[in-house]
């Protein structure tokens, strides 16, 4: 698995973690998660224009 397969697996999965928190009313883990999504979608994007 490359980094960016890896780093859109991650974003993938954070999102859908940080609907689960954010349903059971633990924000501030929500929110971390959010990050960590952003975080990963700005390394794919950044691993997309290394290509």
């Amino acid at each position: 698995m490359t980094p960016t397969e890896t780093a859109r697996y991650v974003a993938e999965f954070s999102a859908e973690l940080s609907y689960l928190a954010r349903n059971a009313n633990l924000d501030l883990l929500a929110y971390l998660l959010d990050m960590a999504r952003l975080e990963a979608i700005r390394a794919v994007q950044s691993g997309d224009k290394e290509s």
